[in-house]
């Protein structure tokens, strides 16, 4: 028999809400990998100027979710992790980002990611749209991501 995932009890959900990141960054916010074993982000270009790139696609680390002692977890530039000498640049085209919650610097405290977008240029709209995914939680629990609130937070499942 196949094994049943129950996904709200094994993840938690960050959203780079679409963004117009034209000359300028956008991120999500700095969750905590406390009790997860890996991530994974996903950004969608939507509308896209042909002429702009995506300059800067990458996670970042931190000591806490204010961001204290940001770096990099994953790198942009030409040849690395995401390459900018081959960026993605048109409507539809997308990057994957994944690391594992042993990635991260814990030996220097840093226990918190984030995914961060830019483009340097600004000669049109550059919509951007992404997701950040904590999986494996350590501590499989009912409501993981948020407490149930009527209206406001609800979880669906067939009865």
């Amino acid at each position: 028999m196949a094994q049943r995932y129950d996904m709200s009890t094994d993840v938690a959900v960050e959203f780079l809400e679409t963004a117009d990141i034209g000359g300028t960054n956008a991120s999500t916010a700095w969750v905590s990998m406390k009790g997860f074993d890996a991530v994974y982000a996903k950004v969608i270009l939507g509308t896209w100027n042909a002429s702009d790139d995506l300059d800067e696609c990458r996670l970042e680390q931190a000591t806490d979710a204010s961001g204290t002692g940001a770096k990099d977890l994953t790198t942009d530039g030409s040849g690395l992790n995401y390459d900018t000498a081959n960026p993605i640049d048109a409507d539809g085209d997308t990057v994957v980002l994944e690391a594992k919650a042993e990635d991260l610097d814990v030996a220097n405290g840093f226990t918190h990611v984030r995914l961060y977008v830019a483009e340097g240029g600004n000669t049109g709209v550059d919509n951007v749209t992404g997701v950040l995914i904590r999986y494996g939680a350590h501590n499989k629990r009912a409501q993981l991501e948020a407490a149930a609130a009527t209206g406001s937070v609800v979880y669906v499942k067939p009865s």
